[in-house]
Formats: C-alpha cells, sequence, structure tokens
C-alpha cells in the first residue's frame, strides 16, 4: 500500500488544486458582494469612506486575478502544492481584512435596520467562505477570523439594539461555522484519502495481472522454445538409433555413437537450464560460500572450451597472471559452482556466436579488484538490445540452439554472488562480458597514484545522494584524490549549485535512491539533459535484484553494488575518467575481431 506521507501529500495536491481553481471565481464573487454591500449601506458612511473601500476592493481583485493568471501557467505538484496552500491563505487574509474594515466603515454611524443588514451580509460571506474554504482550514479561518472577529470588537464598542443577544448569535454562529468547518474538510479529506488508496489498490491489481499476464506469455514461450528446441535433439537420436538397428560397419557405428553423444549433450545442457532457472524463480538456489582458486578453476574451463573451439577453427585463449608475481594470487570468496556456471553460460554463448577470431578468457586483478573477462570477436549486440539479451528465452542472432536462457542466468547468478557484470559490445565486432570479484587478500586500499592523481586532478564530478554522511565521505574521499566535488540531496537541490559553476562535470556518481523520491538514473538523465553532453555516469544500488541490473544497462550506466569498498570506487572512476584506460579495455574486443591463428 502507499505510505503515510505520500498520501498525505496527494491529498494536499488535491485540496490546492480546488482551492487554485476557485481561487479566480472567489475573487470575483468577493468584488460582487463589496459592491452589493456598498450598494445596500453607502448612506451608513461618508461617501469618500465608501468609495475608498471600494478602490481597495477592486485593486485587491485586480492584483488577485493578475497573480491568479500567472499561478495557472505553472503546473502543480507534490512538490508545490504547500506553496499554493500558502497564497491561497493570504489571498484569504486579505480579503477578509477588507471585510473587517467594512464593518468598521458601515457599522458605526448606521442605523439599526442598517446594522441589521450588516450583520446579515457578514454571515452570508461567513457562509460563503465555509462552503469555498472548507477544505483547507488556514485558509477559512483567516477569511472568517476577522469578520467574526470584527463584529463582536464592533458591538461591544459601539452597541446595538440588543448588544448582549446579537453577541450570543455571533458566538453561536461562530461555533457552528468552526464545528462545520473542521466536520466538512474532516470529511473531504477521509475520502480523497479513500480515493487514492482505491487507485493505489487498482493500481496493484493491475500490476499483478500485468504480472500474471507476463509469466503467462512466458509459460507460452517457455512451451514453444522447449517443445521446438527439445524435440530437436529427440528427433535426432531417434534417427540415429534407426540407423544402427541397420548393423552399420564399426566406422560408421562409432561416428553415430558420436552423433548420439552429442544429442544427449545438448539435451542434458537444456534441461540444466531449464532446472536452472525454476530453482531460481522458486529462490531455493542459495549460495554455498567458500574459497574459490580462481585458477584452477579457470584452467580447467579452458582445457574443456579449447576442444569445442579448436572443432570450429578458433582460437581459444586463456590469460592469466605469471605465478609467483605480485598480482599471482586469484583467490575469491564465491560458490564455485554457481560461479563456474556463469563463467560456462559466458564461454559457451561467446562460442556460439563466433565463426572466425577466437574467444578469450582472462583474469587479472585492477585497483584491488579480480576482474574475469569474456570475449569474443562474434556478432556483437547492437545498443539498444543488449538489455535484451538477458530476456528469458531471446536468442537476437537465431542460432537455432539452446533454449535461449544463457545470459538470463548469468545475470541473475551475478546478483545472487553479488558480481559486478558489464556488457561492452559493437555489431561485427564482438562482445566483452567482465564481472567484478573481491580478492579474499585485499590489503588496506591506498590513494591513486601520483601520475593517476596528476591525471584526476581538477575534474568535477557531481555527487547526489540522500544521506548527508554519505556525502560528507564521497566528497572528502574525491577531493583527496585531486577531484573537484559538488553534492546534493536530489538533482532539484543541486540546480542552485551549478549557477556558479562554470564547467561542466566529467562524471557523475548518483545513489538509486535520491531525496524527494527522485531516482539516481532520472536524475543521470536530468543532468546529461541539461548540460547537452553524454556524461560518464556511475550509479550506486544496494538492491541487486536483476530488475535493476537490466535497468542499468539498458540506460548503458554502470552500476556499482553497496556496500562499496574505496579499491572499487578508484576503480571505477579511472575507468570512467582516464580515457586512455577505457581505449585499452575496449582494445580487446578490436583485438579479437580479427581472425586468431594458432600459435
Amino acid at each position: 500500500m502507499i505510505d503515510e506521507t505520500r498520501l498525505q501529500a496527494l491529498v494536499r495536491m488535491d485540496v490546492a488544486q480546488r482551492l487554485r481553481s476557485n481561487d479566480l471565481s472567489l475573487t470575483v464573487g468577493n468584488f460582487a458582494l463589496a459592491l452589493l454591500v456598498a450598494a445596500s449601506l453607502h448612506k451608513a458612511a461618508p461617501p469618500v469612506w465608501v468609495a475608498s473601500w471600494l478602490g481597495l476592493q477592486f485593486i485587491n481583485m485586480a492584483f488577485h486575478l493578475w497573480l491568479g493568471l500567472r499561478w495557472l501557467r505553472s503546473h502543480l505538484t507534490i512538490s508545490n502544492a504547500p506553496l499554493w496552500l500558502r497564497r491561497v491563505t493570504r489571498t484569504s487574509g486579505i480579503n477578509g481584512l477588507l471585510w473587517l474594515l467594512a464593518v468598521q466603515i458601515f457599522w458605526p454611524g448606521g442605523s439599526d435596520a442598517q446594522r441589521m443588514l450588516l450583520l446579515a451580509w457578514m454571515i452570508g460571506i461567513s457562509s460563503a467562505a465555509l462552503h469555498s474554504l472548507h477544505a483547507y482550514l488556514p485558509a477559512y479561518f483567516a477569511m472568517v477570523g476577522p469578520v467574526l472577529l470584527g463584529l463582536l470588537l464592533t458591538v461591544l464598542v459601539h452597541g446595538a439594539i440588543d448588544s448582549w443577544a446579537i453577541l450570543a448569535v455571533l458566538l453561536l454562529g461562530s461555533t457552528l461555522y468552526i464545528h462545520f468547518a473542521v466536520s466538512l474538510r474532516r470529511l473531504l479529506w477521509d475520502s480523497l484519502r479513500q480515493t487514492h488508496q482505491l487507485a493505489q489498490l487498482t493500481e496493484s491489481l493491475r500490476l499483478e495481472k500485468d504480472l500474471a499476464v507476463k509469466l503467462s506469455q512466458s509459460r507460452s514461450r517457455f512451451l514453444a522454445a522447449a517443445s521446438h528446441d527439445l524435440r530437436q535433439p529427440v528427433h535426432a537420436l531417434s534417427l540415429f538409433v534407426g540407423a544402427l538397428k541397420q548393423n552399420p560397419s564399426p566406422a560408421q557405428s562409432a561416428q553415430i555413437l558420436q552423433h548420439v553423444s552429442s544429442a544427449v549433450d545438448a539435451m542434458g545442457a537444456m534441461f540444466n537450464a531449464l532446472l536452472d532457472i525454476s530453482k531460481l524463480d522458486a529462490e531455493q538456489l542459495q549460495p554455498q560460500w567458500q574459497t574459490v582458486d580462481l585458477r584452477v578453476l579457470m584452467s580447467r574451463m579452458a582445457a574443456d572450451h579449447s576442444l569445442q573451439a579448436q572443432a570450429k577453427g578458433l582460437r581459444f585463449v586463456c590469460d592469466l597472471p605469471p605465478a609467483g608475481g605480485s598480482q599471482a594470487a586469484l583467490t575469491v570468496h564465491s560458490d564455485p559452482a554457481l560461479l563456474e556456471r556463469v563463467l560456462r553460460n559466458l564461454l559457451s554463448n561467446a562460442l556460439r556466436y563466433t565463426t572466425q577470431g577466437g574467444v578469450l578468457l582472462r583474469a587479472r586483478r585492477r585497483h584491488g579488484r579480480i576482474e574475469l573477462l569474456v570475449a569474443d570477436s562474434g556478432v556483437g549486440i547492437a545498443r539498444a538490445r543488449r538489455a535484451e539479451v538477458f530476456d528469458e528465452f531471446v536468442q537476437l542472432h537465431g542460432s537455432g540452439q539452446g533454449l535461449g536462457l544463457g545470459l538470463a542466468i548469468v545475470q541473475r547468478l551475478s546478483g545472487l554472488l553479488r558480481l559486478g557484470l558489464r556488457l561492452r559490445s559493437r555489431p561485427g565486432r564482438g562482445s566483452v562480458f567482465t564481472l567484478m570479484l573481491e580478492p579474499l587478500d585485499e590489503g588496506p586500499t591506498e590513494a591513486p597514484s601520483s601520475a593517476l592523481q596528476a591525471q584526476l586532478q581538477g575534474e568535477m564530478v557531481i555527487v547526489l545522494d540522500e544521506s548527508a554522511e554519505i556525502r560528507l565521505a564521497l566528497t572528502t574521499l574525491l577531493s583527496a584524490w585531486g577531484l573537484g566535488v559538488v553534492s546534493a540531496a536530489s538533482a532539484a537541490e543541486l540546480m542552485p549549485q551549478l549557477m556558479r559553476v562554470s564547467t561542466a562535470p566529467r562524471l557523475l556518481l548518483c545513489d538509486y535512491h535520491l531525496a524527494g523520491g527522485e531516482s539516481g538514473s532520472g536524475a543521470i538523465v536530468r543532468l546529461r539533459e541539461l548540460f547537452n553532453s553524454d556524461i560518464p555516469a556511475l550509479l550506486l544500488s544496494g538492491d541487486t535484484g536483476p530488475e535493476r541490473i537490466k535497468e542499468a544497462l539498458d540506460q548503458g550506466l554502470t552500476l556499482l553494488h553497496k556496500p562499496l569498498s574505496q579499491a572499487q570506487l578508484r576503480e571505477a572512476v579511472c575507468d570512467a575518467l582516464l580515457p586512455s584506460k577505457a581505449s585499452a579495455a575496449s582494445s580487446i574486443g578490436l583485438q579479437l575481431a580479427q581472425p586468431l591463428h594458432p600459435g
């Protein structure tokens, strides 16, 4: 359900909309009543006073009409609704003071009949205000308070036919007006609250319906994919078994058995993928954390996939740091089975869509972290479809192999293992998948080297985070690296600071949840539009779910998961700000775009 704070804000915005839409008519109606009062009671006061009071009413009407037309040009939102309510309260207060002045002008010199008529007019004005302003009690009291108070004081000072009876009527009427105003206000606010709660419930039901439809469509895609892809190896098996029944020669039998083995392996891989997705959907797959030696794991996988690469005429390269060097240790804390499943899916996918060149499996230490990289010189992926490749049952290039679950499993297991997953690709030049892991032997982090610090010197970074403590910590750390920092809790709060900035930022560092309900991805889009530049951006989030990863990939953003170490932050900032590092990383894909020959 919707939270209480937002619910109150929505109700307040509805009230502001009601008052704003009635503001112009109330202003004109107030002046029309002033004309009627002046026409019926003009003999009770000097003409100069009456004319002066009408002049003030006209000036008040003209000013509020001009101001109201300006207000109507601006858009009413949750954030500026309190401002509108304060404006209406001020308008009501001015009207109330003018009617207080009317009582002081017309009552003292009027006859008893004229005083009773003025009293009737004031009661009528209070009733009209009750009808128009009960939605917001401060505005109602600002209008009615001066009128009723002025009548009470005037009766006490100047008297009337029966002062005590009139005072009793005024006190009773004031009590009733206040009671009715509070009751009507409560009724209206409860009605608006229920309306928004009903709208939220309707929206929740719609989302649940959409989810049910999506699940139904996913099941349909699953049945279509499974019925087609599983039929293929089963059909092949039936044919191979039929061929064996014909008593072929030993050489032919060996060849047929090889095909049978391949078909069985294909079926096994499909069933394993389906079981993985089912376990992930049911949240039954939990990591078994332990120490993993990546050197042993990757060497075994390289041996397994080298034969497959050679069969396709491709080169398979496994690049590991030299044993015994300063970068030799490749030990992490992870689930070895799940991590191996991630790498195997990436390697199988790379070999499947590569027809010339080769595949690279690399491990290296960068800025205190271990980077696992799977690169190929295959068909590549267009930027607009990069997020789509992680959907279930999607095969962009129609290989006809598998169920299209490999990268979907990679994404979901990466979130489960808290791996930083990145994708770079160019159509026709290949793809590069990168996984970031924390080493077990990571020591105290250091500041950037003097060379890096010199390159970072003076670059401006915008930091957006709802937490003041995190903004202070990030500002302190980035400033120590020589960067200029402008920080705020949201993009809206940042805008006044940007008026004093003379250079465009080189990097945006945004938390996903910002103040005022703003999202980090939305703030990045807004700032990029403001500076008319595709500024590099880092998005921080504690949510490791696949939806968040997909959203970041869809927008071309680098997603960093919290808690974030100093080494991770330093690496991400250097990758974003130093062109030489970015070009060096992208050169992997360019090198593999050329055919790789053995030797």
